[in-house]
């Protein structure tokens, strides 16, 4: 049986990640950040799964095995998988310094669409473009369909764009199971880890911290995307099949 794409990026990361050590982590109200001596990795916060009470969580992960707090990424709480997920991409820097918008890497003209996660930036570019455009989201966004949906059209769909957020909630697998060419694939977002293990299964538009204290800082205060990119490097890492 194929193992996870879960396994494989931990597996795949696991003898560095023991060099290290948590430095610092903050648990914000739009993304996690988990740094370790490697650099400081992000993975989005799914604040409506977080439990009450008067702790997110009651554990200390400052001066942790690296390794030991990226095994987070398997636990069922998304909080708990979401703080695994910055963990390993701490460590991760693949790509190239990219600042090219999607319609410069797929011609979108006339094409079918589906997009996993509602990214406004991105439908702003495409959706003029397309001939379909169809977005599967767990929020009631108007016009998005619900992610049961998604093995209806994906089959159908020219382009496939993925939020990089389906690692942390462990529905990657639900997608990819139905997208017919993973050259035609795009993972977005800073969630999505700058692998080469994720690039066998497609194009990689994701980010790197280039300002740790200003990403620390910010998200401290509750900040989300709007401020976060002022501190961050968009990286590219093409779809490679090797």
């Amino acid at each position: 049986m194929k193992k996870a794409i879960i396994c494989e990026l931990y597996e795949s990361v696991e003898n560095i990640l023991k060099d290290f050590t948590v430095l610092d982590y903050v648990l914000g109200l739009g993304y996690v950040a988990v740094e370790t001596e490697a650099g400081i990795g992000l993975a989005y916060t799914f604040r409506d799964s977080i439990p009450g009470g008067c702790n997110a969580t009651d554990k200390e992960f400052e001066g942790e095995s690296a390794k030991l707090i990226a095994e987070k990424i398997f636990e069922n709480g998304f909080l708990e998988s979401a703080i695994g997920l910055a963990t390993i991409n701490s460590v991760l820097n693949g790509g190239v310094i990219d600042d090219k918008n999607i319609t410069d890497r797929f011609d979108f003209l006339g094409k079918k669409v589906s997009m996993v996660g509602y990214f406004r930036p991105i439908v702003e570019q495409i959706k003029p473009l397309v001939k379909e455009l169809h977005i599967f989201e767990l929020k009631n966004y108007q016009d998005t369909l619900n992610p049961g949906q998604a093995k209806l059209i994906i089959p159908k769909s020219d382009v496939v764009i993925i939020s990089g957020t389906t690692f942390i909630n462990k529905t990657t697998e639900d997608f990819l199971n139905f997208v017919k060419d993973f050259k035609n694939l795009f993972f977005v977002g800073p969630s999505t880890p700058l692998s080469p293990v994720i690039a066998r299964y497609g194009n990689i538009m994701g980010s790197y911290v280039s300002d740790r204290n200003y990403i620390k800082r910010v998200l401290k205060r509750g900040a989300g995307m709007k401020l976060l990119k002022r501190g961050l490097e968009k990286r590219f890492v093409p779809f490679s099949d090797k």
